[in-house]
């Protein structure tokens, strides 16, 4: 559904995020981008990326479709934005080395809410987990403390209203 001005490029990052961040010395420092109505990502994962000692941890999936859902709510609502509530189905495990893509979407958008759905394929195509959420808007407050943490290069979507401004 997603009613967004672009369809490709890559996102912005910050600097202190978990999934983005290229100041996080324990983070991933991956970069989202816009392939048509989708926010993707894509990750090798890591031995760093365990839960039990062959299967990756189930909640840093659920990060990776957090982090392209929210992007999608941010693009939809042209604001700052995070997630109110996250529910991720787990379908297959995933082991080390193991190369897999983030996708997220907008569905319904209404003033104070986006509903967001993700999923995680490996690249033969297998659907190894989904998620749905719903985001908000970040208040004024949140929005403006968090502008000054993103990293925006010439080869970045433009996206002023993450700074207060008028796109």
């Amino acid at each position: 559904m997603a009613n967004w001005e672009y369809t490709s490029g890559i996102l912005p990052w910050t600097k202190s995020c978990f999934i983005c961040g290229e100041e996080n010395a324990h983070g991933l420092r991956l970069r989202s981008r816009i392939e048509g109505d989708r926010v993707v990502l894509d990750h090798v994962t890591r031995e760093a990326d365990l839960g039990w000692r062959h299967l990756v941890h189930g909640g840093l999936l659920m990060t990776l479709l957090d982090e392209v859902m929210t992007w999608a709510a941010i693009l939809t609502f042209r604001e700052a934005s995070v997630a109110a509530e996250l529910t991720v189905r787990l379908k297959v495990p995933v082991s080390v080395g193991r190369k897999i893509r983030a996708e997220g979407w907008t569905g319904f958008a209404r003033t104070k809410l986006v509903a967001a759905e993700g999923r995680i394929l490996d690249e033969d195509g297998t659907l190894l987990a989904t998620a749905t959420g719903k985001y908000m808007a970040m208040t004024q407050e949140g929005a403006r403390f968090c502008a000054g943490d993103f990293v925006e290069t010439g080869d970045c979507v433009n996206l002023p209203f993450l700074h207060g401004q008028q796109a």
